[in-house]
């Protein structure tokens, strides 16, 4: 398991704060399917990587922290909490230049040591009444 909380902490910096996006296959499976709060259709590590391309678009100064990080059985868990200046467009919302906290759980599913499936949970009205 403690390999798991690794892993997902590698994942976590490469892809999300370094940018790093083509290193998502190096935790995802290329069957991945994310279930997200944000209703966008994600298949796979590469529309992964472009989402959080799109994501990093928007808050292009994106730092992701992540506060909890466990595994249980075939399960790792996560709390996060992104932060980053509204400089975008995001969800329609035109780049407003406002700075945002949003906080998040995400659940993955491993498989022969990747992640097959994901589950986010995020505070969307909370994170668009920032940038509004």
């Amino acid at each position: 398991m403690a390999n798991l909380e690794a892993d997902v902490r590698r994942f976590f910096d490469e892809v999300w704060n370094k940018g790093n996006v083509t290193a998502a296959g190096d935790f995802l499976a290329a069957e991945f399917t994310s279930h997200n709060t944000f209703d966008v259709a994600i298949l796979g590590p590469t529309e992964y990587g472009r989402a959080v391309l799109d994501y990093r678009t928007a808050f292009p100064d994106l730092t992701v922290t992540l506060e909890d990080v466990f595994a249980v059985a075939d399960r790792v868990a996560v709390r996060g909490i992104d932060r980053g200046t509204h400089q975008g467009e995001f969800m329609g919302c035109a780049a407003t230049g406002r700075r945002m906290t949003a906080t998040w759980i995400e659940i993955f599913r491993i498989q022969s040591g990747k992640a097959v499936e994901g589950w986010v949970e995020t505070d969307t009205r909370r994170l668009l009444n920032q940038l509004s």
